[in-house]
Parts: structure tokens; C-alpha cells; sequence
């Protein structure tokens, strides 16, 4: 993205039965710290609102991390390092806040570019 620090898009998606609306902001651009972001979208076929609103945070140069949560009760979080240009290992994890009987939901990636 250019020198903007706000971002507002929407878009409604292919099969036309839901909407989109978010809106991403850098607090503070020359070091990218923080960004805060937030989506909203609606359901035409279900005739329902999904807000979800999340925020990121460079440890480093090299290290993020990754919060959000929605409306729904959804909460997810994870971990990304770059520990070689373009390859990336992440630890994520999900959980339903609602239904605690669930188990959380975790992961592992790894991707590599040559």
C-alpha cells in the first residue's frame, strides 16, 4: 500500500450473498508498530453481521504477531517469523470463547521461497 496509513475497501463476492466492509490503519507508519484493523460483513442469504476487528504488532524486524476476534465468539491468534527472506515459519491458534467444550485449534506453517 502507498503512503496511505488508512485503508477502506468493499467488496461483494462472486456468488453475490454476502458483503464486505473493513477499514486498516498503521499507527505509526516509519516503524509499522501497530495496525489495527477492522472488518465487517453481511450475510444476504443467513441475513447476518460478522464484525471482526484485530490488530498486528512487529517484535522486530523479523517477528509479528497477530490478534483478532469477532462477534461470533471467535478468537484466533498467531506468530510469524521471517527466518530467511521470504520464508516464513508461523504457530497459530483458534478458539470458540462461546463453546469452551470445544477444543482450541492450533497450527504450524512453514513456507519457504527459494
Amino acid at each position: 500500500m502507498d503512503d496511505l496509513d488508512k485503508f477502506f475497501s468493499k467488496t461483494k463476492n462472486e456468488k453475490g450473498d454476502s458483503a464486505n466492509a473493513s477499514y486498516y490503519h498503521i499507527v505509526n507508519p516509519s516503524t509499522n508498530i501497530a495496525v489495527v484493523g477492522a472488518e465487517m460483513t453481511h450475510s444476504f442469504f443467513t441475513n447476518v453481521n460478522t464484525i471482526t476487528v484485530g490488530t498486528q504488532h512487529a517484535l522486530d524486524p523479523l517477528t509479528t504477531i497477530k490478534v483478532r476476534a469477532n462477534n461470533a465468539g471467535k478468537a484466533s491468534a498467531l506468530i510469524q517469523h521471517e527466518w530467511r527472506p521470504k520464508s516464513l515459519f508461523t504457530i497459530s491458534g483458534e478458539m470458540d470463547t462461546k463453546s469452551i467444550d470445544k477444543s482450541p485449534k492450533v497450527g504450524l506453517a512453514l513456507a519457504l521461497k527459494p
